[in-house]
């Protein structure tokens, strides 16, 4: 419930966020979706591939967090859409926007919702 509450506020953080996802370390979406009357640019299969390689691409990336840092997320731009990619527990938080999106801003926002989310699952004393 907490992860579709995580994608049900990013998706509304800007209009040209097209998808917001959530992969598990098997590469499959649990959670999240398109905005309502946006449609998907691959079929089933590609769109799976694409999110497995996604995993794969943070994954491969994390292995040198011990001398460059903590991987925070990953971004690809293409001529139709910007791809984000957020490390989320063993997953990944995927995101799509429209490539007129400000990708800084959405980033910005999105970094700012998956800390509230972690701060606020911490017990307090």
């Amino acid at each position: 419930m907490e992860q579709r509450n995580l994608c049900d506020r990013i998706i509304k953080l800007d209009r040209n966020i097209r998808f917001v996802g959530i992969v598990n370390g098997r590469g499959e979406v649990i959670e999240g979706g398109f905005q309502q009357g946006v449609e998907p640019l691959l079929d089933g299969t590609d769109e799976q591939q694409m999110y497995m390689q996604s995993l794969w691409n943070v994954t491969t990336l994390q292995k040198y967090s011990g001398r460059l840092g903590k991987v925070r997320y990953n971004l690809t731009e293409h001529d139709k859409v910007t791809l984000m990619t957020f490390p989320l527990g063993d997953g990944i938080l995927c995101l799509s926007t429209s490539s007129r999106a400000d990708s800084n801003k959405i980033r910005d926002k999105v970094m700012k919702a998956i800390k509230e989310k972690h701060t606020r699952k911490k017990p307090s004393k």
